[in-house]
């Protein structure tokens, strides 16, 4: 971090530049005596993409490249990479509407659009590479320094291999703010670490996924899992950097100049530089461009998305049947009912305590019987126990990780004396899917699903309560090559086999603690071990913003906190937040008092039932969102300047969010407020009030009256939002409910919308099994058209209300055309809101229809 810039050091050899289609090949060499050539190549990808890898040259021992975390090799640019000029010091290439800029002495690549620059790479002169020696040539300077062997209190790390680390500085030039590379309990905004005179102000960011105790808020200490994807947002223009590299990262960010550049600085551990330039160049590009390379989030199964209940530990199968039947008493919705370890037989997991759990498969049927699923927890520790079958075939199959002396890897966790599935070998992945089929593991139904947790990995008397970096792992890769991957590898690795064991049927859901780049793939993620405070509800909202902007579109945090017990005005709230947010999941500590509804007060159940029931109400809207996430790589859960990418103001807002493109939403993050200000983006904007329909224009903060019943939530003006108003037991149980169309009309009484849905379980979809339609009104009428003729699905859902906001006047008559029918509807108005209640069109959603009103 004390590197300093020093332009002169890195040149490139100019008899080495090679343009040979999409790619240009050149070298660079240090000026240090004895560093070896670097080989570099940089490559013209579709969706304006750009990727600079940078290797050592015959390395004495291969370098650790991570290439899991794209879907597959990135598509080439069909207009590869066409040089526009050389001279002596310098080439440039045109890359569509971008010139690409390739400095030689001292290296530097710039990236610019209209004569401006984008991004730069190595402006500030900080590329690293610590090229790999031979220890008997070691200098002493080195030996002394720590470079081959470190202590970290009572933990030793051999480090055979000597200094690896690699760095690289890169600028965007024009950003107003950077956001991403989680997961810290931090502002979603990222701040400088660096003064711009190069004075360090506070600790880089660090990317090191860590199992962290009760961790503080407003610290950009390492937490659970990392993406290293940056992206820098201007008034003009969208970008983005993913560092591939999934080793111990640190980033430092310097503070922005009067020319609105931003620069950062990224070492990582060891590894190669494998650097991706996404150029937008608007929000909605780069996020397309990350999902191409490292998976779009797929479509959720209906149930992942509604409410979960959970809680380390619900005691036996009669404890289960209880919390289920308050459920049922209170008319409360929920899906899903969560175990945790205490679930198994002496925390081996893939078992289950027969005194507590004697029946596992009839507990299963009977939730299922309600439309209900059971999720059980599955970590990665497994107890040494000889006869326990999943220790007993990991060793003999040596599918453990080793330690550097050949030996399993041996650490404390749960269980007591655990090892840890070595998830970076193929074969160990493929056994451990096969784990989870019905017959592979006892007492497993269909409507069984997974939680992966403690997978950083955690190992309680591990270096910082993690892995050893010098432990072994499948292809002799060291530990501190693929730490950040680990989980990643296990959570693919148990998606996989919840998707096999119905054939490929079902949709799976599998949620992770640890994550990397590309994990979106596989399920949803969570914040982690947070507490039961004003503070972490707050934190929340950032957290979850910077999880989505970096592909993570599904995640949440524990309702209620996890450590601690909250007063009835925070679970309260932390319910309302939740219920905005795209997992949403109550659970709580073992030692922390029992909180599920049915046990509350009458009152305060009252307040968490009804935000339970704005969550079901909108799980029209929540599916369509995440149905259009999964193509476009847009979050759910988003900042306003997705949609409002010239709405300055904000930029820095990170206590409000969108929820998809239509609904505004302002948690209320603190205790006994009458008053709560929410900023309403964009002066041609108008929005209403979800649930008075009052009017307000945008483009200006407004002072909001609140009580404890009261969330701030606004309908974009000109958007149609489907949702469904009967109270249910789980999802499942509503999907052939009929719909209620919230028209918000724009000044010229205007406003569109659209609504997917099938069958909320399996990839029918894939085979046509679904439903696209369009609503549109104007003119004073009402469409709903099919929007995709490739589709149809059968459904007995049904139009049963309009309410309709922003009209001049009251209507006169209402009037639907049907099948060559005319039929006059019933309908209410609200003089003061302007607002039309039109009763029972009773038409199938499946069906084309025009409402007139006049």
């Amino acid at each position: 971090r004390t590197l300093r810039q020093h332009h002169g050091d890195y040149r490139v050899d100019a008899g080495s530049v090679r343009s040979s289609g999409a790619v240009l090949h050149f070298s660079v060499n240090a000026a240090g005596a004895g560093d070896k050539p670097l080989d570099c190549e940089l490559h013209g990808l579709a969706h304006s993409t750009l990727r600079l890898l940078v290797r050592e040259r015959e390395p004495p021992r291969p370098r650790y490249e991570v290439s899991d975390s794209l879907t597959g090799p990135p598509e080439v640019s069909e207009d590869g990479l066409p040089v526009e000029s050389k001279t002596d010091s310098s080439i440039k290439l045109r890359f569509g509407d971008v010139l690409v800029s390739l400095t030689y002495g001292p290296f530097a690549l710039h990236v610019s659009v209209d004569d401006e620059d984008v991004v730069s790479l190595n402006s500030r002169g900080l590329l690293q590479y610590r090229t790999q020696q031979i220890r008997s040539k070691a200098s002493r300077a080195s030996v002394a320094a720590g470079d081959w062997e470190e202590s970290f209190k009572t933990f030793n790390d051999s480090k055979p291999f000597g200094p690896q680390s690699v760095g690289l500085d890169l600028a965007f030039h024009r950003a107003k703010q950077v956001y991403g590379i989680p997961e810290h309990a931090d502002a979603f905004t990222l701040t400088p670490t660096m003064a711009v005179s190069g004075h360090a102000v506070r600790d880089p960011y660090r990317l090191y996924n860590l199992d962290v105790f009760q961790y503080e808020v407003g610290t950009n200490v390492a937490l659970y899992g990392s993406v290293p994807f940056m992206i820098g947002h201007g008034m003009h223009h969208t970008a983005g950097v993913f560092w591939n590299n999934a080793a111990e990262t640190w980033v430092d960010l310097y503070g922005s100049t009067p020319q609105s550049e931003i620069a950062s600085h990224w070492f990582s551990e060891s590894g190669v530089i494998d650097l991706f330039l996404l150029l937008g160049p608007t929000p909605a590009d780069v996020f397309k461009q990350y999902a191409t390379l490292t998976g779009f989030t797929p479509l959720p199964p209906m149930f992942a998305m509604s409410y979960h209940q959970s809680r380390w530990n619900y005691n036996d199968e009669e404890d289960v049947y209880n919390v289920v039947a308050g459920y049922e008493q209170d008319n409360i919705p929920v899906d899903v009912i969560w175990l945790d370890i205490e679930h198994t037989r002496e925390k081996k997991y893939l078992t289950w305590d027969k005194e507590r759990f004697p029946e596992p498969e009839r507990m299963q049927n009977k939730l299922w019987s309600l439309h209900r699923r059971m999720v059980v927890i599955i970590d990665p520790h497994i107890k040494r126990e000889t006869g326990y079958h999943v220790h007993d075939e990991a060793s003999r199959q040596d599918f453990y990780v080793m330690t550097r002396n050949g030996s399993a890897y041996e650490g404390y966790c749960w269980p007591g004396p655990s090892s840890w599935i070595d998830y970076l070998n193929p074969a160990a992945r493929d056994w451990w899917a096969k784990k989870m089929s019905v017959e592979k593991y006892p007492g497993s139904t269909l409507s069984l699903f997974a939680w992966n947790d403690m997978n950083e990995p955690s190992v309680f008397d591990g270096p910082e309560i993690s892995m050893h970096k010098d432990a072994v792992h499948h292809g002799n890769w060291e530990h501190r090559d693929v730490h950040n991957i680990y989980g990643f590898y296990q959570h693919q690795a148990t998606m996989d086999g919840i998707l096999a064991r119905s054939g490929g049927q079902t949709r799976p859901f599998v949620l992770s603690r640890a994550f990397f780049a590309g994990s979106q793939r596989f399920g949803p993620v969570w914040t982690g071990d947070n507490t039961a405070s004003w503070s972490h509800l707050k934190m929340s909202v950032p957290m979850l913003l910077s999880l989505g902007v970096t592909g993570l579109s599904f995640s949440g945090a524990d309702v209620g906190g996890f450590f601690s017990d909250p007063d009835m005005g925070l679970l309260v709230r932390w319910y309302q937040a939740g219920a905005f947010q795209p997992f949403f999941r109550a659970h709580a500590h073992v030692d922390s008092r029992r909180r599920e509804p049915h046990i509350l007060l009458d009152g305060v159940r009252k307040l968490v039932r009804d935000a339970v029931v704005h969550r079901y109400s909108l799980l029209p809207y929540w599916y369509t969102t995440f149905w259009m996430a999964s193509s476009t790589g847009l979050p759910v859960m988003r900042p306003m300047w997705i949609d409002f990418p010239r709405e300055e103001k904000a930029f820095t807002i990170d206590d409000q969010f969108m929820v998809g493109k239509d609904l505004l939403v302002k948690p209320v993050t603190e205790s006994r407020v009458n008053t709560w200000p929410v900023y309403l983006p964009s002066k041609y904007q108008l929005w209403y009030n979800f649930f008075d329909y009052s009017r307000h224009n945008g483009g200006k903060t407004i002072n909001m009256k609140v009580d404890i019943t009261t969330i701030p939530v606004f309908q974009r003006a000109g958007s149609i939002i489907v949702t469904k108003q009967r109270v249910r037991r789980s999802s499942e149980a509503m999907i052939h409910d009929p719909i209620t169309l919230r028209i918000a009309l724009d000044g010229k009484f205007r406003a569109s919308g659209e609504y997917y849905i099938d069958d909320g379980t399996t990839y029918s979809f894939k085979d046509g099994k679904f439903l696209h339609r369009r609503f549109s009104y104007s003119n004073g009428k009402l469409t709903s058209k099919c929007a995709d003729t490739a589709g149809s699905f059968k459904t007995k859902s049904w139009l049963e209300q309009i309410i309709m906001v922003g009209l001049k006047r009251e209507p006169s008559t209402v009037t639907l055309s049907f099948n060559k029918k005319k039929i006059s509807l019933d309908f209410s108005w609200l003089h003061d809101e302007r607002t039309v209640f039109i009763r029972k069109p009773d038409v199938n959603v499946a069906k084309d229809f025009t409402i007139a009103v006049a």
